[in-house]
């Protein structure tokens, strides 16, 4: 799984997941319950499976904490 903040922060976030998986697909769109439109807002939950390579290779390309 992976969150990305809204479009306009991460664009093109998708295509970046798939050189590290091969299947991946919109879960859930990000949005709050007073409407405010912040960094956030339009951001996706990702589920991402068929990794490309192994896990312990990846993971220190795709570990984003900010």
């Amino acid at each position: 799984m992976a969150v990305a903040p809204g479009p306009d922060y991460a664009p093109g976030y998708a295509a970046h997941l798939r050189q590290y998986f091969r299947h991946v697909r919109i879960a859930a769109t990000l949005s709050n319950p007073n409407g405010v439109h912040n960094i956030e807002w339009g951001g996706h939950v990702y589920i991402c499976t068929g990794p490309r390579r192994p896990w312990g290779e990846a993971w220190p390309e795709l570990r984003n904490y900010a």
